[in-house]
């Protein structure tokens, strides 16, 4: 879990599991910019998932960004490149690395100055099983049950059946002219 302000990014635990050795080459699962429960793409099923739990705790459903996606997508297939290679909290095959320049990207493309992270390794598909990792981590938690109203999500898996998943949070802040567009006052 990552938590990226304007002000000094916070560094937080990272939660991944297993272990492999060598880099095969990786199936892609397609990204979707589909909100809806009918996307059966991994990340599809993992963004049910995700606003099914926020809708337990009484937040509003995420949508996806597409900006935030490729950088999710991007950083799945960085740690299958580098998997092993990692000595973070959360173990060798998961890592918040590179989360600052993500945070950078997220603030000066898209608006979003506040951006948050998940990250987690296992060696399953099912997405119920994401979300149980990381509602078991108090930081993940907090990212999933926060305020956001947009999210990225990248999910790949590896030739092996490892599965890399990276969420992005993040709200879009307007702008002092769409802000005063909004309140009648330009």
């Amino acid at each position: 879990m990552k938590i990226a302000t304007c002000l000094p990014a916070v560094v937080a635990l990272a939660t991944g599991l297993l272990v492999s050795c060598a880099a095969p080459p990786v199936t892609k699962v397609p990204v979707s910019f589909s909100a809806s429960s009918a996307d059966k793409s991994l990340g599809g099923q993992l963004l049910a998932n995700v606003n099914s739990y926020r809708a337990a705790k009484g937040r509003n459903a995420l949508v996806r960004n597409p900006g935030l996606d490729r950088m999710a997508q991007e950083h799945c297939e960085f740690m299958r490149l580098n998997r092993g290679k990692f000595s973070a909290d959360g173990g060798k095959n998961v890592s918040h690395l590179g989360f600052e320049g993500r945070a950078l990207k997220a603030r000066s493309y898209l608006n979003i100055t506040t951006l948050a992270e998940n990250v987690a390794v296992a060696k399953t598909t099912s997405m119920p099983s994401f979300v149980r990792m990381w509602s078991n981590s108090k930081g993940h938690d907090y990212n999933m049950s926060a305020s956001w109203t947009d999210t990225g999500i990248g999910v790949l898996v590896d030739k092996d059946g490892t599965v890399f998943a990276t969420q992005l949070f993040g709200t879009p802040v307007l702008n002092r002219m769409e802000m005063a567009d909004r309140l009648h006052q330009y």
